[in-house]
């Protein structure tokens, strides 16, 4: 079993305290820790401040998300220059979002995620690309978004993380459908632990996924029992996920690790 985590640049740019999070689940041993990427100026510069202080105080491998959207190749190969002189090998391509919502391509740039992904793997980049178990926000559906991953694959990558999911049955859709059609692309599950049911619903409901009533009703407003829920909830969805032939996991941290390490404690298969 192998696992991952995803980490995002705080609004306070207090980098270090993020990496003081990562640095209480180091010990199990991730394969490397992911760091999001904004859409536009500034956020991109947070970005690397975070990525600079993982660099500084870790060893661990990072890898930089890069989405394409409002962005020429120009502006592309600077960041791609200093994604290495960093220290860089491996990005997540990503589309992203325009600011002002719909999105929309730079007319220098890219507009299929496909073609950004063979610019990358130009440029001598590991690439990891998403997938969906349920369609993207933007899609005409899962077969689309099937399509593109296989695109995305013969472009010139070899991993995908998924978004995250809480549907056994949309998984095992997508583990049979990328078999079938014979995508050579390595399945990492995006795993979201449960921090706070109310905020995943808002999310989940941005991102176009549905949460599982029997997974909403076993929260309350008892904190503890919405602990012990939320480690049993990501603990089977771990083991349904591994039944199916998926041993890779890539946990989106939200810049905690407490829930983390008492799930991680309770896996013997990491300890």
């Amino acid at each position: 079993m192998k696992i991952s985590y995803e980490f995002y640049p705080p609004k306070d740019l207090n980098f270090n305290k993020v990496v003081n999070e990562y640095l209480l689940i180091q010990g199990y041993d991730p394969s490397f820790v992911s760091i999001t990427y904004g859409a536009m100026g500034s956020s991109q510069e947070k970005s690397v401040g975070l990525i600079k202080a993982f660099k500084n105080i870790t060893d661990v491998d990072v890898v930089a998300h890069l989405t394409l959207v409002g962005k020429s190749r120009d502006d592309l190969k600077k960041i791609i220059d200093e994604f290495k002189s960093l220290g860089i090998k491996k990005v997540v391509a990503l589309r992203g979002d325009s600011p002002e919502g719909k999105f929309q391509a730079h007319p220098d740039g890219f507009y299929n995620t496909s073609d950004f992904v063979k610019f990358l793997a130009g440029h001598e980049l590991e690439v990891i690309v998403s997938a969906y178990p349920e369609p993207h926000p933007d899609s005409e559906g899962f077969a689309f978004d099937l399509r593109l991953l296989e695109e995305k694959t013969l472009a010139g990558s070899n991993q995908c993380i998924t978004q995250f999911c809480f549907s056994t049955e949309r998984y095992e859709n997508l583990v049979t459908q990328i078999s079938s059609q014979k995508i050579n692309n390595e399945i990492t599950a995006g795993i979201m632990p449960i921090y706070n049911i109310d905020s995943l619903c808002n999310m989940a409901q941005r991102c176009g996924i549905k949460i599982p009533k029997e997974i909403i009703k076993q929260f309350s407003g008892n904190n503890n029992q919405n602990q012990r829920a939320a480690i049993d909830i990501c603990i089977k969805q771990i083991h349904d996920l591994q039944n199916m032939g998926i041993n890779n996991f890539h946990f989106y941290t939200l810049n905690q690790s407490s829930l983390l390490k008492e799930i991680f404690d309770e896996i013997p298969i990491i300890n």
